[in-house]
């Protein structure tokens, strides 16, 4: 699809909201990857369109190192998010503090995703909008 490809910078980032619970639903995904999305439930999740797959009519979709090839009827694009899964972070408010991002969810209500972090070898209770975290690489501002 001519559009698609075009778009696909734009629409490389998304949802899935698919809870995997009626036939159709099942139809929408490629039977060997069923068992692992069932286990992600992928809802609320931000996944990133890697492209087509090498089977019509299935797209491929990440989750930090899980890939699943699904249908694209249920696609929903969403803006780029500014961390992907894996990436080391800091909080803006505690600098000293630093983490990694392990889970990446859409805030429905205000549009925008929300990240989960561990520090150190804990995972945080809290949620963190983008704005509340630096990239690990960044240097500090003398402003920040």
């Amino acid at each position: 699809m001519a559009a698609d490809s075009g778009q696909m910078n734009e629409r490389r980032w998304g949802l899935y909201p698919w809870h995997g619970q009626s036939e159709s639903e099942r139809a929408l995904v490629h039977p060997e990857d069923f068992e692992r999305l069932k286990l992600l439930w992928p809802y609320c999740k931000v996944l990133k369109r890697l492209g087509e797959a090498a089977e019509q009519g299935f797209i491929v979709l990440r989750y930090g190192e899980s890939t699943f090839r699904v249908r694209p009827e249920l696609f929903q694009p969403v803006p780029p998010p500014a961390f992907d899964i894996g990436s080391a972070v800091r909080l803006r408010k505690d600098p000293e503090r630093t983490g990694v991002i392990v889970a990446i969810y859409w805030h429905y209500k205000q549009a925008r995703p929300f990240f989960l972090i561990r520090l150190g070898v804990k995972r945080s209770l809290n949620r963190y909008r983008a704005e509340e975290l630096l990239p690990l690489a960044a240097p500090l501002s003398p402003c920040a």
